[in-house]
């Protein structure tokens, strides 16, 4: 309920004080797991991944964000986990893959940081172990801040790109890195493709 109510109030926001734009809604799985990927280039990111798609998204976020009462409060409501960005968090990846073998969508960020240049920065090789451990199929979100008229950041313009899910092999020899750097080339292709 909680989680409803907060994406109807941002997609309200991004609607009609932002003029987002989300492309490919229909190549997103409206039921079992789905892994979801996407770029990071903003704070602003897991509120717009969390309000264009249709169903509710664990996310694994920073544990630092935890420590901050209000905010940590928020997040855990909304579904969020913590992850250690200093070591391998094996507790996370279980939390993750217990999710999807319950039938639910996760999000992860394989970058692990926000890019400051927009650009897409070489991916940490956990994404493609949750991939390949949990079988689910991955759906890639390319995520474009765009400048808007006179220079007004105050309400961030953003292009959502949902493509086709995919699945990560899990035969052969366990390349996770060279994993990642295929599940990042498809938001690349669709950062490529955008008009």
């Amino acid at each position: 309920m909680f989680y409803r109510f907060c994406r109807s109030l941002f997609r309200f926001f991004f609607t009609v004080f932002c003029g987002w734009k989300v492309e490919g809604l229909d190549n997103f799985p409206q039921k079992g797991p789905v892994l979801v990927i996407a770029n990071h280039t903003s704070y602003w990111d897991p509120i717009v991944v969390g309000s264009a798609l249709g169903r509710k998204v664990h996310f694994m976020a920073k544990s630092e964000l935890f420590s901050y009462p209000v905010l940590g409060f928020v997040i855990e409501k909304m579904g969020t986990f913590p992850v250690s960005r200093d070591r391998v968090d094996l507790s996370s990846l279980k939390r993750a893959l217990a999710l999807l073998d319950e039938g639910n969508v996760v999000c992860i960020f394989p970058e692990g940081t926000r890019s400051k240049t927009g650009k897409i920065l070489p991916p940490l090789p956990g994404a493609a172990f949750l991939a390949r451990k949990a079988g689910t199929p991955v759906c890639p979100v390319a995520l474009q801040r765009r400048q808007r008229m006179f220079g007004n950041n105050l309400f961030p313009y953003f292009h959502v790109r949902v493509g086709s899910t995919f699945y990560v092999k899990k035969t052969g020899k366990r390349d996770f890195q060279a994993d990642a750097d295929i599940m990042m080339s498809k938001i690349q292709e669709l950062i490529d493709n955008s008009i």
